[in-house]
């Protein structure tokens, strides 16, 4: 499971930074973090999802990827590298928990 890297308002202030309206919009209803600092498995695949893409902006997945390095406790770099995007993109929205086999994907 990841956790946060930082504290909670920072991490809130890093996602803030993300210079994008629909991600603005959306945010509070797809990134969750309970009280121990653990970030359910479907927020970090979203915020994957935006890291990647960008929703077709550039400057919005630069400053998402900085974000996830700054909050998520794994490198994107290395998420990138273990996690399919495809995977990630139908994950990210799924109705049950995906925390353990977001897991097994990074133990490679």
């Amino acid at each position: 499971m990841a956790h946060l890297r930082c504290p909670a308002r920072e991490a809130q202030d890093a996602l803030a930074a993300v210079p994008h309206k629909r991600f603005q919009d959306v945010l509070a209803g797809h990134w969750h973090v309970d009280a121990d600092g653990a970030i359910d498995g479907r927020s970090v695949c979203w915020l994957y999802c935006w890291a990647k893409t960008g929703m077709g902006s550039l400057k919005a997945a630069e400053a998402a990827q900085q974000a996830f390095d700054q909050v998520v406790d794994v490198d994107y770099s290395l998420f990138d590298a273990r996690v399919d995007h495809e995977w990630a993109r139908e994950k990210r929205y799924a109705g049950a928990p995906i925390d353990a086999e977001l897991e097994a994907l990074l133990r490679g």
